[in-house]
């Protein structure tokens, strides 16, 4: 092998895996994925199962599948390994501190923005998962955790911490590229009045993730952070 073919392979296998065609596939999968939600999928569901909790139920499940597909597109047709996208071991218990610290951090600035919105008399619209996560049985509270709880934080992060802000900090700063990806996760949630709490979590889990090198210590927090919201509102509200 010659010195040239040398350099040719080593520069071949420092090439960035999560790169702008990475970008590309997230930008469009995710402009497919709202126009099929808004536009179809949400308008059959409420339209042909009359009972609310059902149908937010499913339309719950098919938004994790969706984002779960898209997830597999992009990692088959780039050729990625789980670790590329950031499923990488961590030392649990360093790990699980930070993972505390920052939640409760992340805790605090949000209870401060709400405490503003309220004393600003601005009206607070009800959440929509309240139909589902209020007076629950035993079986939809176990279903309620699996989904929010379990799921949805395993997706989420792998799609906008491992392939969005993985792709992103390949041409831009660390903390541009969790601030930037953390404003796409909270915009995507559709709610004004919760974008700031939900860009303040985003931040956090992109932190998370860029000090350790995993998304294993992002899912435990956003994982920690729904479970105490699905167990607040079912047993407080």
């Amino acid at each position: 092998m010659t010195e040239e073919e040398t350099v040719q392979i080593t520069a071949a296998d420092q090439k960035p895996k999560l790169d702008k065609m990475v970008l590309l596939r997230f930008v469009i999968g995710i402009a497919a994925y709202n126009v099929l939600m808004i536009f179809f999928i949400n308008n059959l569901i409420f339209h042909y199962i009359a009972a609310p909790r059902a149908a937010y139920y499913i339309s719950i499940s098919i938004s994790n599948l969706l984002f779960f597909a898209l997830i597999l597109i992009i990692k088959t047709d780039k050729s990625l390994s789980w670790g590329d996208i950031g499923l990488k071991p961590v030392k649990i218990a360093a790990g699980l501190i930070d993972m505390l610290k920052i939640w409760f951090l992340a805790w605090l600035l949000s209870l401060f923005y709400m405490f503003f919105i309220i004393d600003s008399g601005i009206n607070v619209p009800e959440n929509k998962l309240l139909i589902i996560l209020q007076n629950p049985s035993l079986a939809m509270l176990i279903l309620n955790i699996v989904l929010i709880a379990v799921i949805a934080p395993f997706v989420e992060e792998i799609l906008f911490r491992g392939l969005l802000l993985g792709s992103l900090r390949t041409y831009c700063g660390p903390w541009t590229a969790i601030v930037i990806s953390a404003a796409i996760f909270s915009a995507l949630h559709l709610e004004l009045l919760g974008f700031v709490p939900r860009l303040i979590l985003g931040i956090a889990l992109g932190y998370l993730y860029i000090k350790h090198n995993s998304i294993l210590p992002s899912i435990a927090l956003h994982a920690f952070n729904n479970l105490l919201a699905v167990l607040v509102i079912t047993f407080l509200a």
